[in-house]
């Protein structure tokens, strides 16, 4: 029985043949990417590291999730027919029986076509013998893999070196923390990353082997024989060009250990969106490890919700007013309309305490806002929108400050935070602005652009509500004027 369970890099020297470049993204920067992980079969604990695996992309803020789980090693694997052309980049947490031939060939082609791929760890241990497969990750290990799979591939000398000799594909020697040496540090999954970092407790693959057709070596360690190693310095993150589509192959992550070093995840991502993309807009992270220390997160302790899906506006209904709200380009563009008052695009749900984020580019002329913890009562105003407001303004002004929208109290932030200098520069004109909204009991924080604007402890206004995207009333006449919003998420705070 077929168990489909959907739960919601570096130097031209490097690069073996001719690695694609191109850009395949019919989406834009601000739709999100929709990822499929399949695991299921693996000699290493899928159940312990998909869902690392899955946090890591949603906490982004760049991906949506799917994960499809094959039958158990030993059942039945013939109905087993994930739909990859339903996504924008597939990644590989399997090391197990072989696909049906109709799931090869559809998976193949899918990449050909245009696909992303990403081979996680022991995913470069899969199907030996499908010539396809080996040609996607360029080099593999174990299953009987020597000399007949192809060279070695290693760094000697300050380039690649395809190494003939004969001896088996695969091993390892103990688990320990290494460094990670960049040898195309311009490349996009790589570029404006520290060239040397150390990773956590891993083990350290050495010894792959295969076609190594069109294969660029992005990062290698060094597999040092006092622990085991090959005594080589052995490419552990790559990028594959295979037809049309592109495929990143890190060898890193054994375990959970492993996948919480913010090197690996880093890489995880912008190799994903590369893989998916062709390009990478995703910064390096926050606390990224030095070439003398480790730096670990847990990202299961810091899960993200995308609650604007990149396509449609489900999940939220419109209050007052008369703007328009619509969904163009991964953006929702909310437009003003001649003598209405206040609109309001509200989230379904209500929020209590959270981390909101999102980006959002206004007009000049136009004053908008992101009401939060809010609510519309028929006997309060004839449902008239109220709340807590974090604005949204042209600079110099009151961007990121906190407003209490349709009560009567006007500004909860003080004046002196509201008139200063730095504050009312954080936001930028004509660009996509970050926010940052921290609201935890009855205290709001706010940073733009990670400049902190607001703070404010407002024990009145409620401590749940839903979110809403403000447009502006305008006056008849004038106009009409545009506010965008992209990327928004959120973390809901628990105790």
């Amino acid at each position: 029985m077929v168990r489909h369970l959907i739960r919601s890099f570096f130097v031209t020297a490097a690069v073996i043949g001719s690695a694609s470049a191109q850009v395949g993204d019919s989406k834009t920067v601000g739709e999100p990417l929709a990822a499929l992980i399949v695991d299921g079969q693996n000699n290493h604990g899928w159940q312990q590291t998909t869902p690392l695996l899955r946090a890591i992309l949603l906490n982004s803020g760049r991906f949506t999730v799917d994960v499809v789980t094959s039958p158990k090693r030993g059942e039945d694997i013939g109905a087993f027919a994930p739909k990859f052309g339903s996504y924008d980049v597939v990644v590989s947490n399997y090391n197990g029986q072989l696909w049906p031939k109709k799931t090869r060939e559809a998976f193949a082609g899918y990449i050909r076509g245009g696909g992303g791929f990403v081979s996680v760890h022991a995913a470069d241990n899969a199907f030996p013998n499908w010539a396809d497969y080996n040609r996607m990750i360029g080099v593999g290990g174990w299953g009987r893999r020597d000399e007949k799979s192809g060279p070695y591939v290693r760094w000697r000398d300050g380039a690649v070196v395809r190494d003939t000799h004969a001896g088996r594909g695969g091993s390892h020697g103990r688990r320990h923390e290494f460094v990670l040496e960049a040898r195309t540090p311009q490349h996009p999954i790589l570029r404006g990353l520290p060239t040397r970092w150390k990773h956590t407790a891993d083990e350290l693959y050495d010894r792959l082997r295969g076609p190594a057709e069109n294969l660029t070596v992005l990062a290698t360690a060094y597999s040092d024989p006092k622990t085991g190693g090959s005594g080589e310095h052995e490419p552990l993150l790559m990028a594959i060009s295979f037809g049309k589509g592109r495929v990143f192959h890190t060898a890193l992550g054994h375990d959970t250990t492993a996948m919480k070093c913010i090197g690996f995840q880093s890489t995880l991502l912008r190799g994903s969106e590369w893989a998916a993309t062709g390009r990478v807009t995703i910064p390096a992270a926050d606390g990224f490890p030095s070439a003398d220390a480790v730096s670990s997160r847990d990202p299961l302790k810091d899960v993200w919700t995308h609650i604007f899906d990149g396509k449609t506006l489900s999940g939220w209904t419109q209050k007052n007013g008369t703007a328009t709200y619509r969904v163009e380009d991964g953006v929702i563009v909310g437009t003003t309309a001649d003598g209405s008052p206040n609109s309001f695009l509200c989230s379904d749900r209500n929020y209590a305490d959270f981390e909101l984020e999102f980006e959002v580019m206004v007009d000049n002329r136009l004053n908008s806002g992101m009401q939060i913890r809010s609510a519309s009562n028929p006997e309060f105003k004839n449902g008239r929108v109220h709340g807590p407001q974090v604005e949204i303004e042209a600079s110099p002004g009151e961007a990121g400050h906190i407003y209490s929208e349709g009560t009567g109290r006007g500004w909860i932030s003080p004046a002196k935070h509201r008139n200063d200098p730095a504050r009312r520069k954080a936001f930028q004109n004509g660009k996509w602005n970050r926010y940052r909204v921290l609201a935890d009991g009855a205290r709001i924080q706010t940073w733009i652009n990670d400049v902190a604007v607001g703070d404010v402890t407002d024990p009145k206004s409620k401590r749940v509500g839903f979110l809403g995207l403000q447009v502006h009333g305008i006056g008849r006449g004038a106009g009409p004027w545009q506010v965008r919003w992209r990327r928004i998420r959120i973390r809901e705070l628990t105790r």
